[in-house]
């Protein structure tokens, strides 16, 4: 068989292909981002449960699902216009028909419990015989944490199945240098070893019971909702208060395998306000003063930002120049607020603005500060189901909960804003 011929005209039009595809993902992520700080502010007023932040929710799932249809075909489409031979076809479960099918498993097993041939064929069941979410539902979780609780997404994250103790290696080599040699040869040492230490942490156990309606389980559109919407909101809270604080946030317990006081305790001060500045709240001078009072090199690392309250979220967005325009801006991009460009997580723990003597802001790389080292899988949550406890009112139950563990890393990678005593 003779091979085909090349032409140009069909490598043109591949081109023109991707840069369309290219494009409409830009465009429909740019809307994504846009309803993500829309819903945040939603939350942050407390309606989460309107009617608006419904149909925001749902049109989000829908334009993730045509971002995530568009990215499948752009990565199928050839890298060259050379003609390849065609593998041999594989028959491989479709995405939707496999959730369909963890759908209909889980809500049996959320109804009466884990016992049917159904479950068996379709969830995991881990060595503690909980239920562990599956990754086609991982994206959920992290979606809860990045609107709830952003700070899991911002700090090291090691994942482990069992809970284990895992051991890190830190490196600081921000103040290393390099030392010139002449011809005649080096009069000093020029050794120059990076800063090395290591931590071993192990895991908590944070538990929670969600009570649901059988009937409104039955008419419940899917085990993604309930995810997240109700566990992944409860797991991402617990989480970002554990790592925040360390402690749990139903009793405020100092976690055994957490730094005691969290990230908070662990940071230094870049920036104090002086006496009498507490009630102005957060300037954008100090706040400038923040960012400049790290090594750049943190500065410049991609999970670099500012962190604080919903409380200093409010006061800043609430800021205006003398024109009356806002202060600070939100990304078009991400959806977050920006200051100095960089972006504003807000973190549900941490102080009010006019908190005394508070970090009340933190700015750095909070990769390279803290470490959290989730011990229930890639999902980071597990389920367990209470058959007969509700029954009598036709109600079920399930225990949610997730194991962590924590470590403070490069001491001072990410600093904070502490306000005056008055």
């Amino acid at each position: 068989m003779q091979p085909c011929a090349y032409h140009p005209h069909v490598s043109f039009k591949l081109r023109r292909k991707q840069i369309l595809m290219s494009n409409k993902i830009a465009e429909l992520t740019s809307k994504r981002n846009k309803l993500i700080a829309d819903s945040q502010v939603l939350v942050n007023a407390g309606k989460a449960n309107s009617a608006e932040y419904r149909a925001m929710s749902a049109e989000l799932d829908v334009i993730q699902s045509d971002i995530d249809a568009l990215s499948l075909i752009e990565s199928k489409l050839p890298k060259s216009p050379a003609p390849v031979a065609a593998p041999a076809a594989i028959r491989s479960e479709p995405k939707k028909e496999r959730k369909v099918k963890l759908n209909t498993a889980f809500r049996s097993m959320l109804l009466h419990g884990y016992h049917s041939s159904l479950e068996q064929r379709d969830i995991t069941i881990a060595s503690d015989g909980a239920a562990v979410i599956p990754q086609e539902y991982s994206k959920a979780i992290t979606q809860a944490q990045r609107w709830y609780g952003p700070l899991a997404t911002l700090v090291k994250r090691i994942d482990s199945d069992s809970g284990r103790n895992y051991k890190q290696t830190i490196s600081d080599d921000t103040a290393t240098t390099m030392t010139y040699i002449a011809e005649s040869g080096a009069t000093s040492s020029i050794e120059a070893d990076p800063t090395l230490s290591s931590v071993i942490p192990g895991t908590d156990s944070l538990i929670t019971v969600v009570k649901y309606s059988k009937q409104e389980l039955e008419d419940a559109d899917d085990l993604e909702t309930f995810i997240q919407g109700i566990a992944g909101l409860r797991v991402a809270r617990a989480v970002e208060y554990a790592l925040t604080l360390g402690k749990d946030n139903g009793s405020t317990t100092q976690l055994p395998n957490s730094p005691t006081g969290g990230l908070l305790a662990n940071v230094s001060a870049g920036v104090t306000q002086t006496s009498g500045e507490l009630s102005a709240g957060p300037t954008y001078g100090q706040l400038s003063a923040l960012a400049g009072s790290v090594d750049h090199a943190y500065y410049a690392a991609p999970s670099s930002g500012f962190m604080a309250s919903p409380s200093v979220f409010n006061f800043l967005v609430a800021q205006t120049d003398t024109t009356g325009r806002p202060l600070y801006k939100f990304s078009s991009e991400t959806g977050l607020l920006q200051i100095a460009g960089k972006p504003l997580y807000v973190n549900n723990a941490m102080p009010n603005y006019n908190a005394a003597s508070s970090p009340a802001v933190l700015f750095g790389s909070f990769q390279h500060a803290y470490s959290y080292l989730n011990g229930s899988g890639a999902s980071g949550m597990r389920i367990r189901v209470l058959k007969e406890r509700f029954a009598d009112v036709f109600e079920g139950a399930a225990i949610i909960y997730t194991r962590l563990g924590a470590a403070t890393l490069v001491s001072g990678a990410v600093k904070a804003l502490v306000t005056a005593a008055s």
